[in-house]
């Protein structure tokens, strides 16, 4: 299953279909790889590489949407979120992050994401540099196959 990702990501890499606009670019990838080691610039272009490939099959089904608009003490509005679930029943949870302060944040954001058993995953992702009264997507993904009712958000400044 593996190889069959890996080999379709690379199709892709080599013929690129037309992008796709609804989704966010990889920004932050391109600018970890300008001054990362070759290794983890190579980590990042095979995440971004996936990620494009995955958008482009369609493998994504809505799990739900949360209205609501969580205040952190740093000044961190984090909402509304939508988690829709991937083809291997993995999470993505994708939520817009303001800075309501009056400084920039440096900030790792986190998603425990829980299902109706009570299981539960968790995903992270440095938002960095948000400048005040700044807003962006952030979208992150869960490793765990889990069928997500409810996400809760735990913000560590850095």
């Amino acid at each position: 299953m593996i190889l069959i990702a890996a080999a379709a990501a690379l199709s892709l890499a080599l013929n690129p279909p037309a992008r796709h606009k609804k989704r966010t670019s990889h920004a932050p990838a391109r600018k970890i790889a300008r001054r990362a080691t070759p290794q983890t610039a190579l980590l990042a272009l095979r995440s971004a590489l996936l990620h494009d490939f995955l958008v482009r099959a369609g493998t994504e089904a809505p799990a739900f949407r949360d209205a609501r608009v969580v205040l952190d003490r740093s000044g961190m509005r984090i909402g509304p979120t939508t988690v829709d679930v991937d083809f291997l029943g993995s999470p993505i949870v994708r939520a817009v992050v303001s800075n309501g302060s009056s400084h920039p944040l440096d900030v790792l954001l986190g998603a425990n994401v829980r299902d109706p058993h009570g299981r539960s995953a968790h995903a992270s992702i440095w938002i960095e540099h948000l400048e005040p009264g700044a807003s962006r997507t952030a979208e992150l993904y869960c490793p765990d196959a889990l069928a997500p009712v409810s996400v809760e958000w735990t913000v560590m400044p850095l």
